[in-house]
């Protein structure tokens, strides 16, 4: 009788253990990032569900994918790359720099478009971005591509190279025009309740600049920009013809934002989602609108306002949900 209880009780024991070995393969890579007391990079605020967002890291030259699902952030997967040859923030042309901000990609290109230096495939990014124009930088073409060589560090141009297994395996994630490449020399990491509070502080903002889209006059929609930027108003006055129209119709011409991505890199917050139009039963997507944001004086304000990606004009589209027969 107390050989079998001994028998059961190591039966079990091990089966503990087994299951405890067993855990770490059936959850997420670095799933220890969903735990609370746990800290995560500063440069990702929002994550969309079922996005990613590209986060390189030059100082260790590794680039991280980063996936959202269910609200939580884990790594998806991590690959060592190569960056620019020269150390330092790319300022200009031929410099050998890899850049650093939030960036996106544009376009993608398969191995028969292209030299074989580039690898099976490469993925333009938008530098220089709206902020680098801002304060005078220069140079094009960075991308993140693979190579026909063997992987050093640093040894690019200014580029971002990858293995040509990684490139491949890192094009399933990617979504142009809205996966964020983030180019930082290290990685900044803070706390989960830090992270919440500024989501919620730039939501809040948020909410209010769509408010004065939709009801407010030209100067409460300015008084969200900073004084060093002065946005396109050409459309104000159509915009607020066309809002007094659905008003009369008996309903309202409202804006709408979805799937908004946050990111945040020195001192700079940029914000993207799809920016749709509504008016009745009918909504119409106008496309994907960034947002340059700088904390001023513990208030919000756009440094920069541009779309990513035009479906429809806004005009366009206010006239075809206010007036579809005119």
């Amino acid at each position: 009788m107390l050989i079998l209880m001994t028998k059961k009780l190591f039966s079990n024991r091990l089966n503990l253990l087994l299951l405890i070995v067993a855990i770490p393969f059936f959850l997420p890579f670095d799933s220890s990032v969903f735990g609370s007391e746990q800290l995560f990079p500063s440069a990702i605020i929002k994550l969309p569900d079922n996005e990613t967002a590209i986060l390189v890291e030059k100082k260790n030259q590794t680039l991280f994918l980063y996936a959202s699902r269910d609200n939580n952030l884990f790594v998806q997967f991590q690959a060592p790359c190569s960056t620019g040859e020269a150390v330092g923030v790319k300022q200009k042309a031929g410099d050998k720099k890899t850049p650093e901000g939030i960036y996106f990609l544009k376009d993608e290109y398969e191995d028969k478009y292209l030299s074989p230096i580039y690898g099976k495939k490469a993925f333009p990014t938008d530098y220089p971005n709206f902020m680098d124009k801002r304060s005078g930088k220069k140079g094009s073409a960075i991308w993140i591509h693979g190579t026909n060589k063997e992987l050093k560090p640093m040894d690019s141009n200014g580029c971002i190279a990858l293995e040509n297994s990684n490139v491949v395996k890192l094009s399933n994630y990617v979504t142009l025009n809205s996966t964020p490449v983030i180019m930082v020399e290290e990685i900044d990491k803070i706390d989960r309740e830090t992270l919440i509070k500024q989501e919620e502080n730039i939501t809040r903002m948020l909410s209010q600049w769509i408010n004065a889209i939709e009801k407010g006059s030209y100067h409460e929609y300015l008084s969200f920009y900073s004084s060093e930027y002065l946005p396109d108003i050409s459309w104000w006055d159509q915009w607020v013809e066309i809002r007094k129209r659905a008003d009369n119709m008996g309903s309202n011409l409202r804006v709408k934002r979805d799937r908004t991505g946050i990111y945040y890199h020195d001192r700079v917050f940029v914000v993207v989602f799809d920016y749709f139009l509504t008016f009745e039963n009918k909504k119409i997507l106008v496309g994907k609108r960034k947002l340059f944001l700088e904390n001023q004086n513990t208030s919000y304000k756009i440094m920069g306002d541009v779309f990513q990606k035009t479906k429809t004009p806004l005009m366009t589209a206010a006239k075809t949900l206010v007036e579809p027969d005119l």
